[in-house]
């Protein structure tokens, strides 16, 4: 156990094969200085929330100075702050840069398999521009490979100049079926 860190909902069992939710709230002074809280800073796939109290703006910005990247970041802003009062403006652009996909009074469940959705993230919360969903995700599984000098005849017939399979694709850069 760490000092400082409560837990003021106890988790309920879900039965057999679930996972419990995990809810936390430390002072977020704790999260501001390294030491050993830092293992409360790192992205974890599973229903945890930790919740950090803060006195003032001064140690939001000490926590978020020390966050890693993560796959989304959710800020909650007042009515005030949504219409560009306050400090709304600046929490926005502070967690940015941290997360790949930002939210705005949300909650980050329920990704959409769109190609607009995008899921990932500065490192460690992905080390590629592709990820498991959206437009980009089947890359997961492409290599990119540079055929040069090989005869035609030979080339994989995706990339032949006849375009045996009728494949949908860009030919010096206009998209041709």
């Amino acid at each position: 156990a760490l000092p400082d860190v409560d837990s003021p909902v106890t988790p309920g069992a879900g039965g057999e094969h679930t996972v419990a939710a995990g809810f936390l709230t430390v002072p977020a002074a704790r999260l501001a200085a390294e030491g050993e809280h830092d293992l409360l800073l790192e992205e974890c796939f599973g229903p945890v929330t930790v919740v950090a109290r803060y006195q003032d703006e001064d140690e939001v910005r000490g926590v978020l100075s020390r966050l890693p990247g993560n796959l989304t970041a959710t800020v909650q802003l007042s009515s005030g702050e949504v219409a560009g009062e306050g400090s709304g403006a600046e929490l926005l652009g502070a967690v940015t840069p941290l997360a790949g996909r930002v939210l705005v009074n949300g909650w980050p469940t329920g990704v959409a398999v769109a190609a607009a959705q995008h899921h990932g993230g500065p490192y460690p919360a992905t080390t590629s521009t592709s990820t498991s969903v959206g437009g980009t995700a089947v890359e997961r599984w492409l290599r990119p490979v540079a055929y040069q000098g090989v005869p035609e005849a030979l080339l994989p017939a995706e990339l032949r100049d006849a375009n045996p399979l009728g494949l949908p694709r860009r030919f010096n850069g206009v998209l041709e079926r």
